[in-house]
């Protein structure tokens, strides 16, 4: 069954589409993008609904263009697999089709940052229940719309949930991205974010930002938490560093990649080890699960109130 997606213009309006025989029109006259020369462009028919001209953005309607090399990432479920991280990754994809499953028996939900499916994600993508739908600033065949994630060419209030992946420490602004993700969430909708926290920059000047546990928490401060927390730690920390020590010497990507899943399989067996504080301080990525919802948003008194570190209330003494 074909999607029906429910497309808009990427400028501040949001008005409606009118799609023509080679792109996509603005339905504003006023718009640049309603005239024929400012039309939006498809590629096997994906449109490509990027303004550089009403959006400040660092994609370009020129959808050939490549922004990052991203061939290493067909090889993330191995490394995963042998050096761990994947059984939470996956106990938390269950947990938020579960969540999103409560709110709607035949949901939507969008992905941004489709262009790989994401580790342990798959559960999301072949759920028969729920429809999903992607969006990422390059195309591949489990994108649907090509975009830029600050400006969502999508209707306010359509999604039952929203999934994004590895994907806030790659946009310039994670607060626009989080209100546009506000914007397209239903009244009770779901987010799941997961982004790095002590990793080192992996796609090169699309590479932006990092989050503790509690500064992500603090980026959903409109939601109301229902999981949160560290996702993988120091262990995981450790093979990320080795792996960078290896490629500043030899100057190699693989012999780095060698380097940091050797000593990522060599950490494993800590990962037993590891008391669930130091998730708060130590961990390589940390995650978000939350609903959208009109209650007071979260202070900073009680934000810091949240903090279950290996350094408790003592402040670091």
């Amino acid at each position: 069954m074909a999607k029906e997606l429910p497309l808009t213009c990427p400028c501040a309006l949001k008005k409606p589409l009118q799609e023509t025989t080679s792109g996509y029109t603005c339905a504003l006259p006023q718009c640049e993008h309603a005239r024929a020369d400012g039309e939006f462009a498809k590629t096997n028919n994906v449109p490509v609904l990027i303004s550089e001209t009403r959006c400040d953005t660092v994609c370009s309607a020129n959808f050939d263009e490549v922004y990052v090399d991203r061939t290493a990432s067909r090889y993330a479920p191995l490394k995963f697999w042998l050096i761990g991280g994947m059984d939470r990754a996956r106990a938390n994809c269950n947990h938020f089709i579960a969540q999103v499953l409560k709110r709607n028996n035949t949901p939507k939900v969008l992905v941004i940052g489709s262009g790989t499916t994401g580790v342990g994600a798959e559960a999301l993508w072949h759920h028969s229940a729920i429809e999903v739908h992607g969006v990422d600033i390059y195309a591949s065949d489990t994108v649907d719309v090509i975009c830029d994630a600050h400006y969502l060419p999508l209707e306010s209030g359509f999604y039952d949930g929203v999934w994004i992946q590895a994907v806030l420490e790659h946009v310039v602004e994670p607060q626009l991205v989080v209100a546009e993700i506000t914007r397209v969430l239903a009244c009770d909708g779901v987010v799941y974010a997961e982004t790095p926290f002590m990793q080192q920059v992996h796609e090169g000047a699309y590479d932006f930002t990092r989050f503790t546990v509690l500064g992500h928490r603090y980026l959903f401060r409109d939601f109301k938490a229902i999981d949160f927390g560290g996702l993988n730690g120091p262990g995981l920390v450790m093979s990320w560093a080795a792996r960078y020590l290896a490629w500043s010497i030899f100057r190699s990507r693989n012999i780095g990649r060698l380097v940091g899943a050797g000593v990522g399989v060599l950490m494993r067996p800590f990962a037993f080890l590891e008391s669930r504080k130091s998730l708060f301080d130590a961990s390589s990525a940390v995650y978000f699960l939350g609903e959208k919802t009109s209650a007071k948003r979260l202070s900073h008194k009680e934000l810091v109130g949240l903090y279950e570190g290996q350094f408790g209330s003592n402040k670091g003494e």
